[in-house]
């Protein structure tokens, strides 16, 4: 998966990958071509770039470009459509949706428009939390992190879909130690009688908290652990007026103010 960078870097650019599908075709996509959350193409003046960008991958070698993380509504959308339709047929692919908390105003404010059974469940699990005798340990450094993070996961109820998986590991160290470097990272456990049971992992940039994952023991699951960090993490972050939950879920939804929906831009050669 060789990285390819397009443009000068100063005007406009993109980061894109090279694949090669079960069908053998050339694919030129993002980075992250799993979720498809994030968008791999800037173009601060979509009305000009659109068409350098275009310009540029006419001299690649690709069967398919795919794009994601589009706003089907935003000018990007139209010209990358219209300048890559000079070189590929191009379709509307189906994107993802992101439950998105507004917290612009704060937890006080956030909390303030829950339904008033939202906020009673909230404390009847922070009453409950604090009588079994859970507390939270916020995490500044990546500095032994991933084996923490993973002896939680090897307890956890989702262990076939988690962060201990070998590519999925290896993703997540790189994330967390870079944004540990740039004192981005935002990580929270829950702790049991000395032990972690639980953790919330997460990264912020510019006002945005982006959750990555959440984890508990599975003996904890009469406690909701998961849902105390959820609201744990909500509290401590000054600064912040947007918290992505990430994927839509039904779950998340409770937590969410919006739902964001992105598409895809898909160009096939002809």
């Amino acid at each position: 998966m060789p990285p390819v960078v397009f443009g000068n870097l100063q005007r406009w650019g993109a980061l894109l990958a090279r694949y090669v599908d079960s069908d053998g075709a050339h694919v030129l996509g993002g980075l992250e071509p799993l979720w498809g959350f994030s968008c791999p193409v800037l173009l601060p003046d979509p009305n000009v770039q659109a068409g350098e960008f275009a310009e540029a991958l006419s001299g690649e070698r690709w069967d398919r470009v795919v794009i994601t993380g589009l706003s089907e509504r935003s000018p990007l959308f139209r010209e990358l459509a219209l300048s890559l339709h000079r070189l590929a047929d191009v379709y509307r692919g189906e994107g993802i949706h992101r439950c998105v908390a507004d917290i612009d105003e704060g937890y006080d404010g956030w909390l303030e428009r829950r339904s008033s059974r939202f906020r009673q469940q909230l404390r009847r699990r922070d009453r409950a939390a604090a009588a079994a005798g859970i507390t939270f340990a916020d995490v500044h450094s990546p500095d032994g992190l991933m084996e923490r993070l993973l002896a939680v996961e090897a307890r956890a109820w989702k262990q076939d879909e988690g962060m201990a998986s070998a590519p999925m590991a290896t993703m997540y160290e790189t994330m967390i130690d870079r944004l540990g470097r740039r004192r981005r990272l935002r990580v929270s456990f829950a702790r049991l009688d000395g032990r972690d049971v639980g953790f919330i992992l997460g990264g912020v940039r510019a006002g945005i908290y982006r959750g990555l994952q959440l984890s508990y023991a599975a003996e904890t699951a009469d406690l909701e652990v998961g849902h105390l960090l959820q609201a744990h993490q909500l509290r401590r972050l000054p600064g912040v007026q947007t918290y992505d939950l990430g994927m839509d879920m039904a779950y998340k939804r409770r937590w969410a103010d919006r739902v964001v929906p992105t598409t895809v831009l898909v160009a096939r050669r002809r």
